[in-house]
């Protein structure tokens, strides 16, 4: 379990008061595709996101609590929850998708995912599933429609969006319940990608990690550093925490090409697989031909590739997660630190993967 920090209080940000709608995976193993917002109309950018996803949990997501509505089970083995099942009036739903304490954000023009720092769901007002969603329901909704989204006449600034996401989410866990008298405990590391013109910008803050890959090249185009505090003790965004958005979070960028291939994940990915072995899955699903991908997963063309990519950086990952005698890379950064932990890591992961192709205005 990943430790939590300590910090300074925190401005408070008023937003409207609402309800909010929570949808979860039906499964741990989930590929259904997430809601997310509109893209601002004409497209923000030159080219767009054709992307999927797969996620693993190592245990069942919380409900959520009130004012984030948490729709009944559909099987006993769903998390249970004494919510009405109606729709609350005027709720709004929440973008994206609960991994166990992770969560995932995609459309045409961003991509993100998140990682709620588990240690805070051993207090009784912690949650860190509620944080790792909120923050990215609530950057989604500033980069469509905020003041540093999309329609900011200079262009869209994920900095800035991702700092008005964090202040919300404050407020939303300070101010919660039917009296607004409760406060939600959590942290969340972040990882985000968004295309801007021609160039893709990707920003983070934390372990999670954005991957970019280009036809023809040995290496990365592109690979965001891990922010550590100490050793699984990230960087993260929340309560008692220092770091902040527009203080901590890496911003890099590159030019677009068509093709270019984006991934993201939450550190259950390269904890416990090698940037080798992760190379090794994207160049031979990028190089299977079109027969072995409809064979593989149902369907063909980018959206069939990108499913059957995160499909098996996922199950590679796994793997390694559930073999306590694997070699893994989080066994090889404790023993760096001298505490010989063996085995892979259990924990979530979550994996988004992307391919970018030119808009019908680009």
């Amino acid at each position: 379990m990943r430790s939590h920090v300590r910090p300074p209080r925190l401005r408070l940000f008023r937003p409207a008061a609402t309800t909010y709608k929570v949808s979860f995976g039906a499964r741990a193993n989930s590929i259904t595709t997430p809601p997310s917002a509109p893209p601002a109309s004409p497209p923000p950018a030159a080219f767009q996101f054709v992307s999927s996803y797969d996620l693993f949990a190592k245990r069942p997501p919380r409900p959520f609590p009130p004012p984030f509505h948490t729709p009944p089970p559909s099987s006993f083995s769903d998390p249970l929850t004494n919510h009405p099942r109606e729709r609350p009036e005027g709720a709004a739903f929440l973008s994206g998708v609960t991994n166990g304490d992770d969560a995932i954000l995609t459309s045409p023009f961003y991509l993100a995912v998140a990682d709620g720092v588990g240690a805070w769901n051993t207090r009784s007002h912690g949650h860190a599933a509620l944080w790792s969603r909120l923050v990215l329901h609530f950057w989604g909704k500033e980069l469509s429609a905020g003041q540093w989204g999309f329609r900011r006449p200079e262009g869209v600034d994920p900095v800035r969006c991702l700092q008005e996401a964090y202040q919300t989410t404050i407020y939303a866990t300070t101010n919660a319940g039917a009296r607004g008298d409760q406060v939600w405990q959590g942290t969340t590391t972040v990882c985000g990608a968004v295309l801007k013109d021609r160039k893709l910008v990707v920003l983070n803050l934390g372990d999670s990690v954005a991957i970019v890959w280009r036809k023809g090249l040995k290496k990365w185009l592109l690979r965001t550093k891990e922010q550590w505090h100490w050793f699984d003790c990230p960087r993260q965004l929340g309560t008692n925490s220092p770091d902040t958005p527009v203080d901590n979070a890496v911003v890099q960028e590159v030019e677009v090409q068509d093709g270019d291939l984006v991934l993201l994940a939450t550190d259950g990915l390269v904890d416990n697989m090698w940037d080798a072995e992760i190379l090794t899955v994207i160049t031979g699903v990028m190089e299977a031909g079109e027969e072995e991908v409809v064979k593989e997963v149902g369907e063909g063309g980018d959206q069939g590739r990108m499913k059957m990519l995160s499909q098996r950086i996922l199950e590679g990952a796994k793997k390694t997660a559930i073999d306590p005698f694997a070699e893994s890379p989080y066994m090889e950064r404790s023993i760096e630190m001298g505490l010989g932990i063996e085995g892979g890591k259990w924990d979530d992961i979550s994996v988004v993967a992307a391919v970018c192709r030119p808009t019908e205005s680009g």
